[in-house]
């Protein structure tokens, strides 16, 4: 997996713990009237998640992943390339805004980043 914006990348040293789930959701709004009637609008957009359930990930991994979504892409602010298992490219915005790593061993870290894909 890589991270790519402008001249800043890195390549993750470690990869995602399986399974690997990588939702796609479609957006309908669902209200409900007084007499209990369903009604449901297809906004007509798709959105995919990636979950990058990150296990035991070294110390390095977790630095740029930090310093990543501090410093820049700044939480979802601002969009970069997402490089796959697959070697496929994706638009992305990450979600995560707060670390999301807990230290399991010494120097060893668990968490999960979220990442959205660009519409």
């Amino acid at each position: 997996m890589k991270f790519t914006k402008g001249a800043s990348t890195f390549t993750f040293v470690d990869g995602r713990r399986y399974p690997i789930s990588d939702p796609i959701q479609v957006n309908v709004a669902v209200d409900y009237s007084e007499g209990k009637q369903l009604y449901a609008y297809n906004k007509g957009v798709t959105e995919q998640y990636f979950y990058l359930d990150l296990d035991r990930i070294c110390q390095a991994d977790r630095d740029n992943i930090v310093n990543w979504m501090q410093n820049i892409a700044v939480g979802p602010l601002d969009t970069f390339t997402f490089r796959d298992e697959d070697s496929i490219d994706h638009t992305v915005r990450m979600m995560t805004d707060k670390d999301p790593f807990k230290e399991v061993n010494a120097g060893q870290f668990s968490g999960t980043v979220i990442l959205r894909k660009e519409i």
